[in-house]
């Protein structure tokens, strides 16, 4: 069978809390799971983390969960009646109503960072305002494009130049998803790099380290793209208000222009809003929202993300089933056509030294993360990988740095990532291509290792006797180094490892390599 590659990240709500849908929602194709903590309360989100982590201990997978913080959001307040319609050419006031204004917003502390001129969009941008004038707190406005409104309608400001705000409740959900150890956070809103490092700083003063996904969804984000994905752990395409921010019609280029940066950097990324937005209420997709599907896989995303296809959707465990299908014919398509492999740059010391937890007690060049070994020797196994059509990529790595520097040239075979860290097992379901397994045990011998690899991928299904596979790995095993070796290597059986016992090393306890 076809494995699938770019991985589906669901968003659970009410049409998904159900332990049997999330069970169906794993079967089907569900690789990691997303909570909004926009909506709903701690106490349910805990419950909801427990219940993801029992069905996917049934089911034997690693499930990551990604909690997605509010972030800076800024709305109107109540309008009298709740409803209100603006006429173009109109002029209305923003502020407090106890100020004379006519349209109160609120929080009216953002007002002020606004200025005559910049645009004030509502309801997703349906209704557009030009700001003409200040007077005092509150902002003169004219009505460009009008429309009816309601109270708690929420703002999108694209031309205003906003502090980057975590509010107590994103303090308070940060703590949270330490404590309840989040396997990621999503940043909503960041703008620059700096944004990034105060949520991660927030982290750490709570007591963990989480890795952070900026959602890039604001205009002044797309000036930073490259300081974004270097200072992040993952990016996200988040389309819903990026297409509010920015002109429509140059959505699908920043999609290609974003996931370009991410896979410079080595870091994965997201598409997501509106995959397959109409199966909140019909059984099937448009044949538009498939074309966007498989046009997100030919563009090189690393997963791709359903919101209210499954928190209130009709369909949500055959919404999933029809995006992985989606995903495997596009997928198909793309090795079939093969272009000309794409080559970036090493990732360079900086990055090397962010995603690799090195050893102080590791000396030698091979220790040295300036020389951008293991990106060159990462790059090297895709390259052989696809010449010689070996069956798997093998990644040895702590961290999960090794599996992504290979996951980043795309190859042709499935990469699996042995690592000993049941965290860093989930936290790689997001990488594309990457099936993770935990590597139990303190192994110290390179054959040694070889058995044990041997062993896991024929018990999982993963290879068999024969197949020849690529390793990727730190040498000598017992200095942890960073990725050092490439090895090309053919799997044997559990007897020919029996037989060879006395090649391979005679010294070793004989549980070592036997089976």
């Amino acid at each position: 069978m076809t494995e699938r590659r770019a991985k589906i990240m669901a968003t659970l709500g009410p049409a998904s809390s159900e332990e049997s849908v999330l069970r169906e929602l794993l079967e089907v194709g569900v690789d990691l799971i997303r909570l909004n903590l926009s909506h709903g309360t701690q106490d349910e989100h805990r419950e909801t983390i427990s219940r993801v982590r029992r069905v996917a201990l049934d089911v034997r997978r690693h499930v990551p969960i990604v909690l997605d913080l509010m972030g800076p959001r800024y709305r109107l307040g109540l309008i009298p009646g709740d409803r209100r319609t603006l006429v173009a050419g109109e002029i209305v006031r923003l502020g407090e109503a106890a100020e004379g204004a006519d349209l109160p917003v609120d929080d009216p502390a953002f007002l002020a960072h606004l200025a005559p001129g910049e645009r004030v969009l509502i309801d997703a941008g349906l209704i557009e305002l030009r700001i003409e004038a200040r007077e005092g707190s509150v902002l003169t406005a004219r009505v460009a494009n009008g429309g009816p409104i309601r109270s708690r309608k929420g703002l999108n400001l694209p031309d205003s130049a906003l502090p980057f705000v975590i509010s107590a409740k994103d303090v308070s959900d940060i703590t949270f998803a330490v404590a309840e150890g989040a396997d990621y956070l999503a940043a909503s809103f960041v703008g620059e790099a700096a944004h990034v490092e105060a949520v991660r700083a927030l982290a750490l003063q709570a007591g963990g380290a989480i890795p952070i996904i900026a959602k890039l969804e604001r205009a002044a984000a797309l000036k930073n793209l490259d300081e974004i994905s270097a200072a992040s752990d993952g990016v996200m395409v988040a389309r819903g208000d990026l297409g509010v921010e920015v002109a429509l019609a140059t959505v699908p280029v920043w999609q290609k222009e974003i996931i370009a940066a991410a896979r410079r950097a080595g870091k994965p990324v997201i598409v997501a809003t509106q995959m397959l937005e109409s199966m909140i209420e019909q059984p099937r997709p448009t044949r538009a929202e498939a074309t966007d599907v498989a046009n997100a896989v030919f563009d090189g995303t690393d997963a791709l993300m359903l919101s209210g296809e499954t928190t209130i959707g009709r369909y949500p465990v055959e919404t999933v089933r029809t995006m992985a299908g989606i995903i495997l014919e596009a997928e198909a398509y793309d090795r079939r056509r093969r272009p000309p492999r794409t080559s970036f740059r090493p990732l360079g010391a900086e990055q090397v030294r962010r995603h690799t937890p090195l050893d102080p007690t590791a000396t030698g060049p091979e220790c040295d993360p300036s020389l951008d070994v293991p990106d060159l020797v990462s790059a090297a196994a895709v390259f052989a990988a696809d010449e010689l059509g070996v069956r798997r990529i093998v990644a040895f790595s702590q961290s999960g740095f090794t599996a992504r520097l290979a996951a980043r040239y795309r190859p042709e075979a499935p990469i699996v990532a042995f690592t000993p860290d049941p965290r860093v097992a989930r936290q790689l379901q997001l990488v594309w291509g990457v099936r993770p397994l935990l590597a139990e045990g303190d192994v110290e011998h390179l054959d040694g290792m070889m058995q044990v690899v041997d062993k896991k991928l024929q018990l999982a299904g993963l290879a068999t006797a024969g197949d020849r596979i690529i390793v990727l790995m730190g040498h000598p095993i017992r200095e942890r180094p960073l990725t050092n070796l490439m090895r090309v290597h053919r799997v044997r059986s559990a007897e020919e490892w029996e037989r060879l016992r006395p090649e391979v090393d005679p010294h070793l306890p004989r549980e070592e390599v036997g089976p």
